[in-house]
């Protein structure tokens, strides 16, 4: 009889995620919020999906109106709880995807 020994590594089971706490529908007064109306809208998708795998703390990624000059426009905001990893992504994903826009390709 042959014994197999198999090294086995603990699973790290974030408790955010695991109860769909880590991203939220809404956005608190407290966390860093970072426009990200400077990236195409054709990655949010893609930036969301950046947060999610490369930070650890709770975010919103948010579609709010915004009132400028007598104009209602749709803003995109990522916040943070962390400020370190709004800071993060701005300088890892944000301006890697700066050249990014729709109509650069116009």
């Amino acid at each position: 009889m042959v014994l197999l020994c198999i090294m086995t590594m603990p699973l790290k089971i974030d408790p955010r995620d695991w109860f769909e706490t880590r991203r939220l529908a809404w956005m608190p007064s407290h966390f860093a919020r970072v426009s990200i109306d400077s990236i195409d809208i054709f990655i949010h998708g893609e930036a969301e999906a950046w947060i999610a795998e490369n930070t650890q703390g709770r975010y919103a990624v948010i579609t709010c109106a915004v009132q400028e000059k007598n104009k209602l426009l749709s803003k995109v905001y990522a916040g943070f709880e962390d400020p370190a990893e709004a800071t993060y992504f701005t300088l890892s994903f944000l301006s890697k995807n700066k050249d990014r826009r729709f109509d650069n390709f116009i």
